[in-house]
């Protein structure tokens, strides 16, 4: 055991640290995170459209007109379908931030050249024939969840090529007593004109190409091996849950880095499933990142078992009230309370079924819905603060979503229950102790 905390201390946690904090995956991680709520919005009409309860989409038309249904999905329409184009700006604004330089003129040049690399055609059937329509930005495609990681690529490379402009000087200067504001648009200008020339010869050579865009090479080359390879199978769950308890167990949010890494290969996944649900199709995919929402019941690791356990079978006061000061916290996935108060941050005993924990669940729930015992993931994004057994009925749509976490808890319970009594037998010879020395100072006085 000393092994295992020296080397997580001295070896694990320095590495672990310094990539939390490197900076173009801060800015990735960063960037999904400050439109997530624009997800979750969209999500709420997704769940409005298409409620799992009997009869709903009869009701809508009856209410509503049978225009309903498709008037009440648009702001999914405006927030996933062109998701490629918030997201460039978002990290190509964080990463500028980071560099101190003028962060809307990287966002906007993100914007820009990302645009210049994607397709501006579209093709509509009229009558029987195809035709081509251009000067179009579709809602969807490359726009949408598959040109995410040319997104990412383009945001970070030209926010870099905007920093070195800056940083080096080759900038337009303005005289002095010119508006800061208007200054600090000119400067922009020379390293502006270069990125999209640079962008502009890019596009031309893909056209020279098979893949003819840069989105095509990407997806077939990057991102469609990575789904099936890493991102949508069970062992590269056990890896993704492994990763996070792992960080967690050291003190720091293995959530914030592995999903950082990982998003842009589960939101293909999960766009796909919400396209399959409005065509009336069951959803062809197991892992997106709600499905690893189901897992954290209680925070990563799964600990609002842990919360149980200390409620009801721990002997010792500390953690009775431990269990009771955490349940409220760990009833909306807030771990902190179990993770430094117990500890398991740090803990050798209590490192092995944190981890244990969810790489048993992973495994139950993967099986369960590759089974259809269980209904998958819809796609659906919520709240990560939503209790759980809701939560399974919201990200699956049925009620076996609801019942799968209701036996995880169970599951994690027989977990940490050999782990919980070591630790709770030692804290009550502790307070014995305290007690017995207590009186023993009151007998003399």
């Amino acid at each position: 055991m000393s092994r295992i905390q020296s080397f997580l201390e001295n070896r694990f946690a320095p590495f672990a640290t310094k990539l939390a904090g490197q900076r173009h995956l801060a800015a990735i991680r960063d960037g999904f995170i400050s439109f997530m709520p624009f997800l979750i919005i969209g999500s709420l009409f997704i769940i409005i459209q298409d409620f799992p309860a009997p009869g709903w989409q009869e009701l809508q038309a009856k209410l509503f007109g049978e225009g309903f249904n498709q008037f009440i999905i648009l702001p999914k329409r405006v927030t996933y379908d062109i998701m490629s184009l918030y997201i460039v700006a978002a990290i190509s604004y964080k990463l500028a931030q980071s560099y101190r330089i003028d962060a809307f003129s990287a966002a906007m040049l993100g914007i820009s050249s990302f645009v210049l690399l994607s397709p501006i055609t579209t093709t509509i059937d009229i009558d029987g024939q195809t035709h081509v329509v251009s000067r179009v930005i579709t809602v969807g495609g490359w726009y949408g969840t598959n040109g995410i990681l040319v997104a990412i690529i383009t945001a970070l490379v030209v926010t870099e090529i905007f920093n070195y402009f800056i940083k080096h000087n080759i900038t337009i200067k303005m005289p002095e007593g010119v508006p800061p504001a208007v200054s600090r648009a000119f400067s922009a200008l020379l390293p502006g004109f270069f990125i999209l020339v640079m962008m502009l010869l890019v596009r031309l050579l893909f056209l020279q190409t098979k893949y003819q865009y840069i989105h095509e090479f990407i997806y077939n080359l990057v991102s469609l091996p990575m789904q099936r390879i890493v991102a949508n199978n069970l062992f590269g769950a056990i890896g993704t849950v492994f990763a996070i308890s792992l960080l967690w167990s050291i003190g720091l949010n293995g959530g914030t880095i592995v999903n950082g890494i990982m998003r842009p290969f589960w939101v293909p996944l999960q766009d796909a499933n919400l396209a399959a649900i409005e065509a009336g199709k069951l959803p062809p995919n197991i892992i997106t990142e709600q499905f690893f929402d189901m897992i954290w019941i209680g925070g990563a690791g799964a600990t609002l078992a842990v919360v149980f356990l200390l409620m009801f079978k721990a002997k010792s006061r500390q953690y009775k009230e431990l269990g009771k000061m955490s349940l409220a916290p760990g009833l909306f996935n807030i771990n902190e309370p179990i993770m430094f108060g117990l500890p398991v941050v740090l803990n050798p005993i209590g490192i092995i079924p944190l981890v244990l924990g969810p790489v048993a669940i992973t495994i139950v729930n993967y099986l369960a819905m590759a089974f259809n015992i269980v209904a998958r993931p819809t796609g659906v994004i919520i709240p990560w603060t939503t209790p759980p057994i809701i939560q399974g009925f919201l990200i699956t749509g049925h009620i076996s979503g609801a019942i799968l976490q209701i036996v995880d808890i169970l599951i994690v319970m027989l977990i940490w229950w050999p782990f919980i009594a070591i630790m709770d037998k030692k804290r009550v010879e502790e307070e014995s102790k305290m007690v017995y020395n207590g009186d023993n100072k009151s007998m003399n006085m």
